[in-house]
């Protein structure tokens, strides 16, 4: 199946494209999709991983076809043709 990844603020910028198309086993999930495809991807390990923690960053902003992944996604299922949405939160004031 494939599944296109949508990148958006730093982690555009730091891999120097806006969107990928990638290929999965159905059934994948969306933990593997990030944590042992999208890694394999120079540049978006610190925008993705917490380096004090080893894991997934809390600020990520993660939507699957502009529906909100909000706490874990140990368990979301990602389906063939589904766009993935990763974007830094954004602080300010």
């Amino acid at each position: 199946m494939k599944v296109y990844v949508k990148l958006l603020g730093d982690l555009r910028e730091a891999l120097g494209k806006e969107r990928l198309e990638i290929e999965l086993q159905s059934h994948s999930e969306l933990k593997w999709l990030i944590e042992d495809r999208l890694l394999g991807y120079e540049g978006l390990r610190d925008h993705l991983i917490d380096p004090r923690t080893n894991r997934m960053r809390t600020d990520l902003i993660i939507l699957i076809n502009d529906r909100s992944v909000e706490g874990s996604t140990e368990s979301e299922r990602v389906r063939d043709g589904d766009i993935i949405t990763l974007a830094p939160a954004i602080a300010g004031g």
